[in-house]
């Protein structure tokens, strides 16, 4: 691995407290921070990739701890719809999924992170191999698993979970999770040994839960409980490796048991908004408390952008628009965006700029009128309310420089080649609509493999 010198950078923020440097310079070793200093770098430190930083800002990676990648098919796909109605057109598009067009999906989502400054994500979608493949040609980390959902054999659905663990249990940029939908579309038996191993092999449990008012009712009608109770209380899935997804909905005392089982939260705002799910998730609150908060794009299709700088700005907005004051501040979003994502998805030595430290980094290109005029003391202010993606001019994983202007051109080629791939997908499909949400993992399905024509769920030939 080729070290890199990030040489007399204009501004360094080491970490979400707001901790600022000027004209300082980073050595990268072995995929790790190996030296920061204003003097000379250690001797032999411009024999590797040397960027002269003097007009960057150099600050941890953004992690995205919840989206769905491939659902950037369906951006723009049947927006302004109301929920379940919404629901209906995404799932009679899923129906028709093959590998080869979540692979596809993948790549550009995981194109769009990287140059957004994202260096690793929590998946959950179909065909989560096609996921990986796209993520490790790209250079980014990722977190993920098959998803459980749907009229499945429970037992049969952990065990291929589980075998994906295995297989992956020793990679460097691939952490497995145990994707569990939700307490409405996993069967519970599948749940509960799904939490089971995710603690047992230290691995997150992923799952959506209080997203929206009726998911509440229906719980506590059905089982006298609210969700996150459920998942305690019932279905023993609420432990130190459970990741909440959402939690607009939840309950003053759920996040004492939350707080107890030291769990994740991980909000997506903009998501919630523009999905019109209401609610509150009560993130000060929730961080007061010492409970681990994470910050999550969702997926393309109820976000439209993958942009974790948008998604900071867009958290401190709604939870200020929600407590009618601003308790809620610019650093409470960078911590859920770095450390507080890369916690929620196992990882570990991430999220500030520190001497043996993974060189997980960012480099923005301070040039932009948009963050001008840029000190020492707006520094985070600016980060977190006027950047976005488009001001990345390097992104580096693990110690190596996998979104930079020299290849930039040359992802963006191959984004615009991959969109009409998908855009021919999508136009063969002709508005169909469903309510018949996709079976997953196929192979513990208790129907046939699926896909839908004339809004209706038929089985596939052969």
């Amino acid at each position: 691995m080729e070290p890199i010198l990030l040489n007399r950078c204009r501004f360094v923020l080491y970490s979400w407290r707001g901790d600022v440097g000027e004209n300082v310079s980073v050595y990268i070793e072995d995929g790790r921070i190996a030296w920061i200093g204003a003097d000379s770098p250690p001797l032999g430190a411009k024999s590797g990739f040397v960027v002269d930083c003097d007009k960057h800002v150099l600050m941890p990676c953004l992690y995205n701890a919840h989206t769905h990648a491939a659902m950037v098919l369906l951006r723009g796909y049947h927006d302004d719809s109301e929920l379940m109605d919404w629901l209906g057109h995404m799932w009679a598009v899923e129906w028709n999924l093959d590998p080869h067009i979540v692979y596809l999906a993948s790549k550009l989502a995981v194109l769009e992170m990287v140059a957004g400054g994202t260096c690793g994500f929590m998946d959950m979608y179909f065909y989560p191999e096609e996921t990986v493949k796209a993520a490790k040609e790209v250079g980014v980390r990722v977190a993920l698993g098959p998803v459980i959902m749907g009229d499945v054999d429970p037992y049969k659905a952990v065990e291929i979970s589980l075998e994906f663990a295995k297989r992956f249990w020793r990679d460097d940029t691939v952490k497995p999770v145990f994707n569990v939908h939700s307490i409405y579309a996993t069967p519970h038996d599948a749940i509960k040994l799904a939490a089971e191993k995710s603690l047992e092999l230290g691995v997150p449990l992923h799952i959506h839960v209080s997203e929206t008012r009726r998911e509440v009712y229906e719980a506590k009608k059905r089982y006298g409980v609210f969700p996150v109770e459920l998942l305690d209380r019932k279905l023993k899935a609420l432990h130190s490796r459970t990741v909440l997804v959402h939690a607009g909905w939840i309950a003053s005392w759920e996040l004492e048991l939350v707080k107890r089982a030291r769990a994740s939260i991980v909000h997506c705002p903009t998501s919630n908004m523009k999905l019109a799910t209401a609610g509150h998730f009560p993130a000060y609150e929730a961080i007061e408390m010492g409970i681990n908060v994470g910050l999550g794009t969702d997926g393309a299709a109820s976000n439209n952008s993958l942009d974790m700088f948008l998604e900071m700005k867009m958290m401190v907005m709604l939870q200020r628009h929600s407590y009618w004051d601003t308790r809620i501040k610019a650093v409470h979003a960078l911590k859920a965006a770095t450390i507080g994502s890369a916690h929620a998805m196992g990882l570990e030595d991430v999220g500030e700029v520190r001497v043996g430290y993974k060189a997980d980094l960012v480099l923005l290109d301070i040039v932009s009128p948009r963050i001008q005029p840029l000190r020492q003391d707006n520094l985070v202010s600016t980060i977190v309310y006027a950047a976005t993606g488009d001001n990345v001019a390097y992104t580096i994983v693990d110690g190596k420089p996998v979104y930079t202007p020299e290849n930039r051109e040359e992802m963006f080629e191959e984004a615009v080649r991959i969109a009409g791939e998908l855009n021919s997908f999508i136009e063969k499909l002709g508005g169909e609509k469903i309510q018949v949400p996709p079976c997953s993992p196929q192979q513990a399905c208790k129907m046939p493999t699926m896909s839908v024509k004339g809004g209706s769920v038929i089985a596939k030939p052969g």
